[in-house]
């Protein structure tokens, strides 16, 4: 049979000289050199194909030539190899020459097959670890006919396109997927890819709910799992297995939902990643607490639906207490609230290792009962300013005092506390106080208490006399015992207005000192009075006397030596700070010292007394800073 009878007219008209010579006995075949399976047309890139002579005659091997190509190669080639490998698709034509000249540049018999090389891709798929034990596979190549999957050393088991199938997980962390084409069985592509396997599923643990905007959850909770999905769920007695999806996880915390499901019982579900899951494992429910109130009379009633072990906290502007509330309860009144004043309520529920914080609420604060009766204090601080503390029974703060001083209006302002520094003290004058109430609903208290406060005056007996006489007006009050007798302390002061003396004197309006301190040119004292229903004492202004510097000097001396006025002293009252100058008649200074303990005997640079008058200057500073001059003359006789 000649070439174009086996590859058509145009392989015969481009190989002419080319004669097929089978009936000469030229004949071969080509077996997978795996196998050893006859392969008859199909040919794979990649698998090792052997080729045998089959003519049936006793040839030589070194004259056994054989030459892969596209077409039909009758000369010059000289290969004796029988096994290749297939590197390309598409067709290949292997041409046998046997019995050729030397060389193998003559044309012997020649022989030809063709084939078709089929291409083996590594089929495409993809995996999820989707729970301990189990790995998910997904065959999504399309290249194959057929395919088949095998994870670890685990069975070859044939696989659909694009069914996702769950595999046992065995010693082995692999998965293989091979692509087949029935046609040609010994074509098959394949891909392995390693896995690592899951740790051990944590139950997720919710810890905190909270309702930061209406309609909004935001929930806490411990460190999530990467390796799984996560499901927010809600309770729904009509869902499948009582709970329905909202949302999923997959962000830290913590996680916020809009528009949730209130009042709502939520849980996380942690699940594989399997496709549907097949493994799931839920956290602790927390569910949310609503809270709701209205300000009524004189309370905030504050109610919510689900009982438990609450705590209820109550703040007002920066300050927060938490109310104390019964086990089980499901509503509080709040009686301790001021008129006006704006409260913010929160309620937390304890459950397990959870925390569910409601919704937090303001009520501003309802009355039209009048407050108590304000209470007054009045007494003049160090500064002589005379300072006010009201006091509302029930009301912490808010409202409007309205202060008085003897009828006329002082001061009308929410605080509790006032300085009255325009006032010049006279006992014989009355400085009487007295303060009003009104709350921040417009509820006026009864008429206020009063307070006539202590003015204290000091003054030197006499002239002469080192005597200092303190009068005072009297301590009045209609506080809430003004028939509470009333009782008096003469406080000594000194210059920084420590205390240095006290003396009781009862109930006496007057009171002399007949021994002030002598060291001291300036004495101060102040007046404690206690009683007329007044719940500490109350104080007068400071009243202070200025003793004048005086120098008190003989008009003569006699430096006669007689041991009897010989020389001249210096005596006086609160000598300190001073200079004492004695002056001839020609104007020239004799005499001049600032220590009171030195005396003149008469003597000018050391000569003997000279009879005569002399004039004296005295120049001070008292303790107050004030300049005192005094002058005089002074006579030395024989």
């Amino acid at each position: 049979m000649l070439l174009a009878d086996l590859f058509g007219s145009t392989a015969a008209h481009a190989q002419a000289p080319c004669v097929s010579q089978t009936d000469a006995g030229a004949k071969f075949d080509a077996y997978d050199a795996a196998t050893g399976q006859l392969i008859t047309k199909f040919l794979c890139v990649g698998r090792p194909v052997r080729l045998r002579d089959r003519s049936g005659k006793n040839l030589d091997p070194a004259q056994i030539y054989y030459r892969t190509g596209s077409t039909i190669i009758c000369s010059s080639f000289t290969d004796t190899t029988t096994t290749f490998i297939p590197t390309e698709p598409g067709a290949l034509v292997i041409t046998q020459n046997t019995q050729g000249g030397a060389g193998g540049n003559t044309q012997g018999i020649i022989f030809a097959k063709p084939y078709e090389v089929l291409a083996t891709p590594q089929p495409a798929f993809e995996f999820s670890v989707c729970s301990p034990g189990l790995v998910q596979v997904t065959v999504t190549d399309t290249k194959y006919p057929d395919y088949f999957v095998q994870v670890g050393m685990g069975p070859r088991v044939p696989a659909l396109r694009g069914a996702a199938v769950s595999y046992p997980v065995g010693s082995t962390n692999t998965v293989t997927v091979s692509g087949r084409n029935p046609t040609a069985g010994l074509c098959e592509g394949t891909s392995t890819k390693p896995f690592t396997p899951l740790p051990a599923p944590k139950a997720p643990v919710l810890r905190r709910l909270t309702l930061p905007a209406p309609g909004t959850v935001q929930l806490e909770f411990e460190v999530l799992q990467p390796e799984y999905r996560y499901q927010l769920q809600v309770a729904d007695a009509t869902a499948t297995g009582g709970y329905r999806n909202l949302a999923a996880v997959t962000a830290a915390s913590p996680f916020t939902l809009p528009a949730a499901p209130l009042p709502g019982c939520y849980r996380l579900l942690l699940q594989d990643q399997c496709q549907p899951p097949v493994f799931s494992l839920a956290s602790n429910e927390i569910c949310s607490v609503q809270l709701t109130g209205a300000a009524t009379n004189g309370r905030n009633q504050l109610s919510w639906t689900r009982s438990g072990t609450y705590t209820l906290t109550r703040t007002e502007g920066s300050t927060s207490v938490v109310l104390p509330l019964p086990p089980g309860a499901t509503g509080y009144d709040d009686a301790a609230v001021s008129c006006g004043t704006t409260y913010r309520y929160q309620l937390s529920l304890s459950s397990g290792p959870a925390i569910s914080v409601s919704n937090e609420i303001s009520l501003t604060a309802l009355s039209t009962t009048p407050p108590a009766r304000p209470r007054l204090w009045a007494g003049f601080n160090l500064r002589n300013q005379v300072e006010l503390r009201a006091e509302v029974p029930g009301v912490a703060a808010g409202g409007q005092l309205s202060y008085q001083r003897n009828g006329a209006p002082l001061a009308t302002t929410p605080a509790r506390r006032l300085l009255d520094s325009l006032v010049t003290p006279d006992p014989v004058v009355p400085l009487c106080y007295a303060v009003e109430f009104q709350d921040a609903c417009g509820n006026r208290a009864p008429t206020g208490s009063s307070v006539c406060v202590v003015q204290l005056k000091a003054e030197v007996a006499s002239p002469n006399s080192p005597e200092i006489r303190l009068t005072w007006s009297a301590l009045t009050a209609t506080g809430p015992d003004p028939a509470a007798p009333v009782s008096y302390q003469v406080l000594g002061l000194a210059s920084d207005n420590s205390l240095v003396s006290s003396v009781a004197v009862g109930n006496s309006l007057t009171y002399f000192d007949l021994q002030p301190d002598p060291n001291r040119q300036t004495v101060r004292y102040r007046i404690e009075a206690r009683g007329a229903g007044l719940t500490e004492p109350s104080y007068s202004n400071v009243a202070e006397v200025a003793r004048p510097v005086k120098l008190v000097l003989p008009t003569a001396f006699t430096p006669n030596g007689d041991g009897l006025n010989d020389v001249l002293e210096l005596k006086g009252r609160f000598l300190d700070n001073f200079r004492f100058t004695i002056i001839d008649r020609n104007g020239q200074t004799v005499f001049q010292t600032t220590d009171r303990t030195r005396n003149w005997d008469g003597r000018i640079k050391g000569a003997a007394p000279v009879p005569g008058a002399y004039v004296w200057q005295f120049e001070a500073l008292d303790q107050q800073g004030r300049a005192v001059k005094q002058y005089g003359t002074v006579t030395i006789l024989r």
